[in-house]
C-alpha cells in the first residue's frame, strides 16, 4: 500500500503527501535536512523520508494536533513549541491517529493492520521558540509564531528561497474553535502582526489542499475576522467529525470555494469570538 507521495516543489524542498492528504515539507541543505511535520502517523514516513535524502533529518512540527505529528516516533530530534506539548500528548494517540485516517479514508482500507500506524513518541520534544534559526547549510529556516489554530502554532519561513509554510496557521479553511484555539479577535491581532512580515516572502505552502498559494490568504483571512467580528459572517453549521455546533464564516460553492469569490475561510466557535 502506497502510504506517501512525494513533489519537488523548490530547489531545496520537497512536499510530502500522506494518504489524508497532509503535507509534510522536506527542506535540504548541504548539511542536513529539516522535515517540517509528519502527517497523520498512517505508513513509514522515515523509511520514506530516508529513500529521498542521505542527510541527517531533524524535525519541525508546525503544532500538537495528530494529522501534523502523527508520524514523529520516527525521528530522534523533533522542535515543537512548548505551549504545544501537553496537545501533542493528548492529541497524537493512537486513537486520535486511527480516528482521523478512518474519517479521512471513509474507513479503514482491509488491508491496513496496527503495524502500519506510527507508533506514540515516547522521547521528549526540543523546545521550538518565535525567531529560531536552523542552518542546514547553504539554507537557513527560520521559527514564525502565530497562535491562533493552536497556542503553539508555528510557521516556518525559508530565508534563503523567500518562501513560507503557513500550514494551518492560515489557509482557506482556518480551524478556530477547538479549547487549544485563540478567539478571533485575538487571531486577527496576531494575523495583522505576521502582515508586517509580507516584504520576507514570495511564496507561501500549506499544509492542507494545495501545497501553494497566492500571498492574499493572509489579507482575505484578516478580512474573513473583520467580518466576524462586525457580525457579518454568514454562519453557516459546520460539523467536523464528532464536533458539532460549529460555523463557518463565509457560504461555499460545490468545490469548496467561497461562494462570493474571496479567498479565506474560518471554522469557529460563536462563544469564542471576542477576548476575555
Amino acid at each position: 500500500m502506497e502510504f506517501f507521495t512525494a513533489e519537488k516543489v523548490s530547489p531545496s524542498t520537497t512536499g510530502i503527501t500522506d494518504i489524508t492528504g497532509v503535507h509534510s515539507f522536506l527542506v535540504e541543505g548541504e548539511k542536513e535536512a529539516i522535515l517540517i511535520d509528519t502527517g497523520a502517523g498512517a505508513g513509514d514516513l522515515k523509511a520514506f523520508v530516508s529513500s529521498l535524502t542521505k542527510l541527517p533529518v531533524s524535525v519541525i512540527l508546525t503544532h500538537g494536533h495528530c494529522d501534523h505529528a502523527g508520524g514523529d516516533a520516527g525521528f530522534d530530534k523533533v522542535y515543537l513549541s512548548k505551549k504545544d506539548w501537553e496537545l501533542a500528548k493528548n492529541h497524537a494517540t493512537m486513537e486520535q491517529k486511527k480516528d482521523y485516517v478512518t474519517f479521512c479514508l471513509g474507513g479503514l482500507p482491509e488491508e491496513m493492520t496496527q503495524a502500519d500506524f506510527s507508533p506514540v513518541r515516547m522521547k521528549e520534544y526540543l523546545p521550538l521558540g518565535d525567531g529560531q534559526e536552523f542552518d542546514l547549510g547553504g539554507v537557513i529556516l527560520k521559527a514564525v509564531a502565530v497562535p491562533g489554530h493552536t497556542k503553539g502554532m508555528t510557521c516556518v519561513l525559508n530565508v534563503t528561497e523567500r518562501t513560507i509554510l503557513f500550514g494551518d496557521g492560515c489557509n482557506p479553511s482556518v480551524f478556530l474553535w477547538a479549547d487549544e484555539a485563540s478567539s478571533v479577535e485575538e487571531y486577527k491581532e496576531v494575523l495583522l502582526e505576521l502582515k508586517k512580515r509580507e516584504g520576507e516572502y514570495d511564496k507561501v505552502y500549506l499544509s492542507h489542499g494545495p501545497k501553494l498559494i497566492g500571498k492574499e490568504i493572509l489579507d482575505g483571512v484578516i478580512g474573513v475576522c473583520e467580518d466576524i467580528l462586525n457580525g457579518k459572517s454568514d454562519e453557516i453549521p459546520f460539523r467536523f467529525m464528532d464536533f458539532e455546533g460549529l460555523l463557518m464564516a463565509k457560504k461555499t460553492a460545490g468545490t469548496g470555494e467561497r461562494a462570493d469569490g474571496g479567498l479565506g475561510n474560518i471554522i469557529y466557535n460563536s462563544q469564542r469570538i471576542y477576548k476575555g
